[in-house]
Formats: C-alpha cells, sequence, structure tokens
C-alpha cells in the first residue's frame, strides 16, 4: 500500500524519487521502497521528507495497520525483525540437526 500523502505531495511539488532520495541522504530504490510502503518509514524520516517538501509531517504522514501474524508474537518494523512460534517438536528436530552440524 503506498504512500498516497507523500506520493502526490512530492510530485505536486516536481520533485523525482531521485531528488528526494538525494536530499534524504539514501538510495533512490531505497526510498522508493519506503514510498511505496514496501520498507518502514522512521518518524525522523517522515519528519526529513517534510522538511525537503517544506510541509507540515502531519501532511504527508499516514498511519498503517498492520495485519497480525497469528504465528508471530513480536514485530520490530524499524529493523525488519520478525520473531515467530515454532512447534517444541521442529525446534527439537532442528536443534538436533544443527548440533549434527557442529
Amino acid at each position: 500500500m503506498e504512500f498516497e500523502n507523500l506520493i502526490t505531495t512530492r510530485k505536486a511539488k516536481g520533485y523525482s524519487q531521485e531528488l528526494m532520495a538525494e536530499k534524504a541522504g539514501m538510495e533512490q530504490t531505497t526510498y522508493s521502497r519506503k514510498e511505496r510502503g514496501v520498507s518502514p518509514v522512521t518518524e525522523s524520516e517522515w519528519e526529513r521528507f517534510a522538511k525537503i517538501l517544506n510541509v507540515p509531517v502531519e501532511q504527508i504522514k499516514e498511519e498503517r495497520h498492520v495485519p497480525k501474524n497469528e504465528n508471530c508474537n513480536f514485530y520490530d518494523h524499524s529493523v525488519g525483525i520478525q520473531y515467530v512460534n515454532v512447534p517444541k517438536e521442529l525446534f527439537d528436530i532442528m536443534i538436533k540437526k544443527l548440533e549434527k552440524l557442529l
């Protein structure tokens, strides 16, 4: 799901993704992933984008409801880590296989 407010504002200012990325200090591909909602946008990045576009953060920032994965205990979107429950039987098998490798 794209961040429509960010995209619309960027285009209204006549800025390309390349220019936004350059001003934000990131690669164009990284900026594109953030704009498309593929990669998370941190609070400091929202503030940086707003400053670049010379608009209030509230004009471009959109909150997202992240669907909960029932097998997941915890999401840390700032670094893309996911913790999941593994059935004990499967965990034991994995440990045995790892022990053989060591």
